[in-house]
């Protein structure tokens, strides 16, 4: 009984999350037109989403364009991060409160699996920020696989918001690109993805030697 408490409010929280992507629309200029229409409260309604949609998986490439076409490449940027950190601290949470205890019952006396939970506990910040930077790896899904690992909330928190300034950030920067034709912002954006690109090489390289 105690266990299926637990899940109640994350499976609750969760549900919420859904509801709102199946009935939000999932273009940018559709969700900025939503947020403007809070006037002041814009941003604050912003960030709300981010913690809302993200552990539904909603992507985040889209919240970040939005902030762009909302807020510009700056204040789109700045909401980017805050919002990526603020959405995956929400994942993190639910799912290291439902799959968390279950998932270490699962590995126990199984060397391999052991060795590579030790990694994580101990290289923490190295291995997330890795996995987030690199490029083809879902922020929904890393999200939950970091909360069922022994990865610590703090090295977790630092890997992600370093991770959204190099990952998630470009794409509200692309959005106020493309809404206002600049091309320094797109290049800022490409050039910021090839650096995030280039860190995940160094850091998977580092983590393999220490493997």
């Amino acid at each position: 009984m105690r266990a299926a408490a637990r899940l109640i409010l994350p499976a609750a929280a969760l549900a919420a999350a859904v509801v709102a992507v199946v009935l939000l629309p999932h273009s940018p200029g559709g969700l900025r037109a939503l947020v403007l229409e809070a006037g002041p409260l814009a941003p604050l309604l912003a960030l709300a989403a981010w913690a809302l949609l993200v552990p539904a998986l909603f992507p985040g490439t889209v919240l970040a364009a939005a902030g762009g076409l909302a807020f510009g490449a700056v204040g789109g940027a700045a909401l980017a991060v805050a919002g990526a950190l603020a959405g995956g601290l929400s994942a993190f949470a639910l799912g290291r409160t439902a799959a968390g205890a279950p998932v270490h019952r699962l590995v126990a006396g199984r060397p391999r699996l052991v060795r590579l939970l030790a990694l994580l506990e101990h290289r923490g910040f190295g291995a997330v920020l890795a996995a987030r930077l690199t490029p083809g790896v879902p922020a929904g899904w890393l999200h939950y696989a970091a909360a069922v690992s022994p990865v610590r909330l703090r090295a977790f928190a630092a890997a992600m918001a370093a991770g959204a300034i190099l990952r998630t950030a470009p794409y509200a920067i692309i959005g106020d690109g493309l809404a206002s034709g600049s091309a320094s912002s797109l290049a800022v954006a490409a050039a910021t993805t090839a650096v995030g690109g280039l860190g995940a090489a160094l850091l998977t390289r580092s983590l393999w030697q220490q493997r």
